[in-house]
């Protein structure tokens, strides 16, 4: 992955030349190990810029550590990584300067340059709650354990890391295994990161004029995520098998029951039927100011199964403005996308409901306000049954996961 934003003199601008100064001599002596010519300093702005963008756009000569230094300033240079940067250095008491002027690039540099730690930390965890799909997996009895929970330690993280190891070498053959596995806490829930090793893959590749190919095994990251409030299992993966392995693995580790977690928990649309327009208003200071419901998925429940997708910068008010019935009078409501802004952002953001256990949310979405919307207007349903339209068909029982 190359970079992209260092690669504009634009970028470095909102930068400046004195935080760029300080963010090079950081890493002088890597530089000269290494050999790196740096752009002489009595260049003008605009010739100092465009040397150093030149620099970074041919990075393979870069220190490792600079260079991931970069990536990780480019990731937390918006205005999503710029607020979770601002509750960690509010909360760890450190003081920056012109915090209110400072730009987006700007801020990322001095947080890191002040604190590597608490930068490294904030954006570990904008990476995994930046992914967007996820599974959600409950329990027969949810128990609010906000007070009483606390995160595995060593020896029960490396006990999680031999059972996924041992699915992984009963489903493949090799010394495919998991790497380690990090733990975060953000916004009260608890977030494993798993990192793994996939399947063997065969990838051309262009070394000079030689044309070869590269068998490698690449890695890729799970995520599982815990939460003591609502007493929920939130999945990322892939494959309904490895689902299955990762919720039995947490509920046997975490409560000693590889069942635990073994009630999909629902979410509902019905809310959208029963109360239209009502269903998306906010609360404030919730983190969320308004709700839009743009898009609509809808499947007739008789011999046509027709499936209807509605689509618009306001349903609501399309319906309104059209007479068009956009909520089925017998049907069932499938999935619905709803257009987001979240105070403090500028840009609103996508988020992504299917009926059954399924939330999909874009990139920089608060995932917590999210939450607290969906289980205040109803949406979070866990009593209702799912339900499977096949299943009901043909008059069988609803299986668990």
């Amino acid at each position: 992955m190359a970079l992209k934003k260092f690669t504009k003199p634009k970028f470095l601008e909102q930068i400046g030349r004195p935080l760029v100064k300080r963010l090079l001599d950081e890493f002088e002596g890597e530089f000269e190990r290494e050999r790196v010519v740096l752009p002489d300093e009595s260049l003008a702005d605009a010739e100092y810029y465009a040397a150093l963008a030149k620099l970074a756009l041919a990075e393979g000569g870069l220190p490792e550590r600079f260079s991931e230094a970069l990536y990780g300033i480019e990731a937390m240079a918006n205005e999503y990584g710029k607020a979770r940067l601002m509750r960690g250095v509010e909360l760890a008491g450190l003081a920056l300067d012109n915090i209110q002027q400072a730009t987006y690039a700007d801020y990322a540099v001095q947080v890191l340059l002040a604190d590597p730690v608490l930068f490294n930390e904030k954006l570990d965890e904008m990476r995994i709650t930046s992914l967007s799909s996820f599974e959600y997996h409950g329990c027969e009895a949810p128990v609010d354990r906000r007070a009483t929970f606390t995160a595995p330690d060593a020896a029960a993280v490396a006990l999680i890391k031999g059972d996924i190891d041992t699915w992984l070498a009963d489903q493949r053959e090799g010394d495919e295994g998991v790497t380690e596995i990090e733990l975060h806490e953000v916004d009260g829930d608890v977030w494993f990161l798993i990192r793994r090793g996939d399947s063997f893959a065969r990838i051309p590749i262009v070394d000079g004029a030689r044309f070869t190919v590269r068998h490698l095994r690449p890695a890729r990251d799970l995520v599982v995520a815990y939460s003591p409030e609502r007493d929920e299992l939130r999945v990322h993966a892939k494959g309904v098998g490895e689902k299955k392995m990762l919720r039995r693995v947490f509920g046997q580790r975490l409560f000693g029951d590889p069942e635990y977690f073994s009630v999909r928990k629902a979410f509902t649309l019905k809310p959208l039927k029963d109360e239209g327009p009502d269903a998306l208003e906010v609360a404030p200071g919730s983190g969320i100011d308004k709700v839009v419901l743009t898009e609509l998925e809808v499947r007739t429940n008789d011999e046509h199964d027709a499936v209807i997708h509605w689509k618009a910068k306001d349903l609501f008010a399309f319906a309104e403005a059209t007479g068009q019935r956009i909520m089925p009078a017998g049907g069932q409501l499938v999935s619905a996308g709803f257009q987001v802004q979240f105070t403090g952002q500028s840009k609103p953001r996508m988020v992504y409901l299917r009926a059954g256990n399924k939330l999909r949310l874009t990139r920089q979405c608060d995932a917590a306000a999210v939450h607290r919307w969906l289980t205040s207007k109803g949406f979070r349903s866990p009593e209702e049954e799912l339900v499977n339209r096949v299943s009901a068909l043909r008059n069988e029982p609803l299986e668990r996961n």
